[in-house]
């Protein structure tokens, strides 16, 4: 099961380690390369590649929501070893806070993709400046 996990692996340390200004990989989203449509994280390994380099600013215009989501993964990352370590089992992720994420998710889609706002919420097409 690990090993099947390399390969996404090392393209995304590849695309979060390309220089600034790089013209990255090419779209790998499925959805938005067969509908056009832009899924809830399209855009967020660069948004986290830009976080990497301190650009707060380009990385929130990639994907504010995949930055969001980010810092929750991590928040519940520390929340499930904090519990570990206290001996204490937890799931990573509860029945209800998974709903809750999926429905935010669906949410974001949806309005990322009305009309006129992709300008607003879409990824940035080019380079950032």
């Amino acid at each position: 099961m690990v090993l099947s996990a390399v390969p996404g692996g090392l393209v995304v340390l590849r695309a979060l380690t390309l220089p600034r200004g790089a013209p990255g990989l090419p779209d790998l989203c499925p959805l938005h390369r067969f509908t056009g449509l832009w899924c809830p994280l399209c855009g967020g390994t660069r948004a986290t590649r830009e976080l990497f380099h301190g650009d707060l600013r380009n990385a929130l215009g990639y994907n504010p929501f995949a930055l969001v989501v980010e810092v929750l993964v991590v928040l519940l990352v520390v929340r499930w070893l904090l519990a570990s370590v206290q001996g204490r089992r937890r799931q990573f992720i509860s029945g209800r806070e998974a709903m809750l994420l999926g429905s935010a998710c669906a949410v974001f889609a949806v309005v990322r993709n009305l009309p006129g706002m992709w300008v607003y919420l879409g990824p940035l097409l080019g380079p950032p400046g």
